[in-house]
């Protein structure tokens, strides 16, 4: 079991787990089915449309892998289907969020370190890096982690997990914050409730406002009642 620390830009320390050569390439093996069904589909209706016969399938499966390895990182936090199935994501080993950009390189660097060495040289640069990096990964500065298990932060103690199966979200848009941010709000909350002086009152209050603006609502008075709102909310929804 290997471990990275990241430093967020809020100066906070989260431990990961990372994803493990099997499991990434179990992802990989999800996106590829994944990616053949929609290539197929696809490949049938231009088929179907032009009447060509010696239409190549190549032509259309190439795209839809680029694409669909960018698009469902750039807009689902780092997660294909595969990496979704198997609880694990791309973070930024500099403790940003990934851009656009990261996740184009990865993209690029995939048809390099999987498609053209058939996963080979993923799996020597993966178990050999000391941060879990392929050579996509090096060049954007990411690797591939485990999800963080939200009850190891005491979040089990604000709701059971047979709660949250019929439990219904007050702000569905939280699910745009990522795991970083979500447990920034935890830490916030444990400070204020241990230290309940100015300084981290202050900070609680800025850490409102600010949510209000991202997500575009106007928080409760009770702000300790708003920010374990969100947190339950960002459970069920991402759980």
């Amino acid at each position: 079991m290997r471990k990275i620390n990241i430093t967020t830009s809020q100066n906070v320390t989260i431990e990961y787990e990372l994803a493990s050569v099997e499991e990434r390439a179990l992802s990989t093996g999800i996106d590829l089915v994944v990616i053949n069904m929609g290539s197929a589909i696809l490949y049938g209706i231009i088929v179907f449309l032009t009447k060509s016969k010696t239409f190549n399938f190549f032509y259309i499966s190439v795209p839809v892998a680029f694409f669909y390895h960018l698009l469902m990182e750039a807009l689902n936090h780092g997660q294909t289907i595969g990496k979704k199935a198997l609880k694990i994501r791309v973070v930024k080993i500099t403790g940003e969020r990934p851009g656009f950009f990261d996740f184009l390189m990865r993209t690029v660097f995939r048809f390099i370190d999987i498609v053209s060495t058939l996963g080979t040289l993923a799996f020597i640069t993966v178990s050999s890096s000391e941060k879990g990096q392929r050579l996509g990964d090096f060049f954007a500065e990411t690797t591939v982690v485990k999800i963080i298990n939200f009850n190891s932060f005491s979040l089990d103690r604000i709701l059971s997990m047979d709660k949250l199966k019929t439990y219904t979200p007050v702000y569905p848009a939280v699910i745009k914050f990522t795991e970083e941010e979500m447990l920034l709000i935890k830490e916030v909350i444990d400070r204020c409730k241990k230290y309940p002086n100015e300084l981290h009152l202050e900070a609680q209050t800025k850490l409102v406002q600010k949510i209000e603006e991202q997500l575009s609502i106007v928080a409760p008075p009770n702000k300790i009642a708003f920010l374990n709102t969100l947190i339950k909310d960002y459970v069920s929804l991402t759980r």
